[in-house]
């Protein structure tokens, strides 16, 4: 029996769709160039559920790969809508990101400020408002804070990404796992059934069941309460 068989869609699609924003930010085409080395992410959103704590081994060629596979799901999620961007860097801010779709229903705007040192520390806000307000879905929020650890410990590969738990997955796998998902979210929609099941099949084929049921476990805390009741 599949570890996510308990929960509703609802719990899932949210805890996928967390996920995936976060590491589409790394994926942006003008994200500056970071240490190499293990950083640590903390990731919390306006809903209220726990925050997400993560660690990344990172290296110049997978920020690259990662940055090409935003672009182009980016890309590919925003040919049905009409958006616009802006980025600019400012001093004290490492890169500023508007972004303004025009969807059948809405308009969503979305903001997104890095700060920091590349080197050591930086933060991820990223702010998103729909107007006019889709049901239960005015706007929303998600930081992610990031400390550079030092030197990638032994059995960490470029790309490896611990997640809460203990649970290892490489970074560039999850990506494209996760690029219905990112490209859901980056159209102002809600991921579709087939592409919730498509991205479970696909991770349950790369993890082991132990490890899916630690997954399971730690995206309920992540959980808001009552979400996909």
């Amino acid at each position: 029996m599949s570890a996510f068989r308990p929960f509703r869609t609802a719990r899932i699609t949210l805890a996928l769709a967390l996920l995936a924003e976060t590491a589409a930010v790394f994926a942006g085409p003008a994200f500056p160039r970071r240490k190499d080395g293990l950083w640590e992410m903390r990731v919390e959103t306006s809903a209220k559920g726990q925050p997400m704590t993560l660690q990344q081994c990172a290296d110049a060629a997978t920020d690259r790969l990662l940055q090409e596979q935003g672009a182009s799901r980016q890309a590919e999620a925003r040919k049905p809508t009409n958006c616009q961007e802006d980025m600019r860097s400012e001093v004290g801010r490492v890169l500023t990101h508007k972004e303004v779709c025009k969807l059948p229903d809405t308009t969503m705007t979305r903001l997104t400020v890095v700060t920091g040192d590349m080197n050591s520390s930086y933060r991820v806000s990223s702010h998103t408002t729909y107007a006019p307000p889709r049901p239960k879905q005015e706007e929303g929020d998600m930081t992610m804070e990031a400390q550079w650890k030092g030197a990638c410990p032994a059995g960490m590969r470029p790309g490896d990404m611990v997640l809460p738990g203990g649970m290892k997955m490489n970074v560039v796998e999850m990506q494209r796992m996760a690029a219905p998902m990112g490209a859901a979210a980056a159209a102002g929609r809600a991921p579709s059934q087939a592409e919730i099941q498509r991205m479970m099949g696909q991770m349950q084929q790369s993890m082991s069941p132990e490890d899916m049921r630690r997954m399971a476990a730690e995206m309920q805390k992540a959980m808001p309460a009552g979400a996909g009741k």
